[in-house]
């Protein structure tokens, strides 16, 4: 038996890095898993995998836009009949000192990593009250809870995320929707800079200043987190912000 049997997750951001780590170790464990990404050929790459340990479908996603996170919620119904599991990591980057953002980054980032947090809630959320016993974990980051330099819009716009998924326990935890928040802290995935990503070294070096345990994470250690506050053993955790950093909140 898995963790998550019975279990129909949706994934957004499933395409790549976080998403696609979390899709997979869903249906490791047993859950449906619904890929949900923008990119229709990384998505389909993500859904092959999930089919080598499990099931699941996959459908083309822009968060930026609601027809499509509703057409989503449909077809999610039209292919398991409900929605237990909502995960949310759609999301993108922008490093830039403060004076050079741009007013089509504050958009992107702002429709991205937050409006497509707020209308992913608010349109399963119904689903989810339906089911009951039913879970959203949203992605945010250790720059919630550490100040980070040339991310200060990605970082307000996950802080938001923090503050709406923890007041949002009050009204639906008593009708059986658990909502957490997951931080990860300096995880190997796309958004990380190529020059980062294919540099040994210089990963070594990083990990001198930012990470206690001696290496960047991987999206499988974020997943492993994933798993447990979607599962039946995290039945009394709602309103929990996990930081996953590999110690890295406490340097500096």
């Amino acid at each position: 038996m898995g963790r998550m049997d019975g279990k129909i997750a949706v994934v957004t951001g499933s395409g790549s890095g976080i998403g696609r780590g979390v899709a997979v170790m869903f249906a490791k464990e047993g859950a449906k898993v619904v890929c949900a990404d923008f990119n229709e050929e990384e998505g389909n790459a993500t859904l092959a995998m999930v089919k080598e340990v499990g099931e699941g479908i996959f459908v083309r996603t822009n968060v930026r836009i609601k027809d499509d996170i509703r057409n989503l919620l449909s077809k999610t119904l039209e292919a398991y009949g409900k929605v237990t599991t909502l995960f949310n990591s759609a999301g993108i980057l922008v490093h830039a000192p403060f004076l050079e953002h741009t007013d089509e980054d504050y958009e992107r980032l702002t429709e991205t990593n937050f409006r497509g947090y707020y209308w992913m809630m608010q349109t399963f959320m119904p689903s989810l009250v339906e089911h009951g016993h039913s879970s959203i974990t949203n992605v945010a980051s250790i720059s919630v809870i550490k100040p980070e330099s040339d991310a200060y819009l990605y970082g307000a716009m996950k802080a938001g995320i923090d503050k709406m998924t923890r007041d949002l326990i009050r009204e639906f935890s008593p009708q059986g929707v658990r909502l957490n928040v997951i931080c990860p802290g300096p995880v190997q995935t796309n958004l990380t800079p190529e020059w980062v990503r294919n540099n040994p070294e210089i990963q070594a070096e990083i990990c001198k200043e930012v990470c206690p345990v001696g290496r960047l994470g991987k999206p499988e250690d974020i997943a492993y987190a994933a798993v447990w506050l979607a599962s039946d053993e995290a039945d009394w955790v709602t309103g929990s912000t996990i930081v996953v950093d590999g110690g890295a909140c406490n340097m500096g």
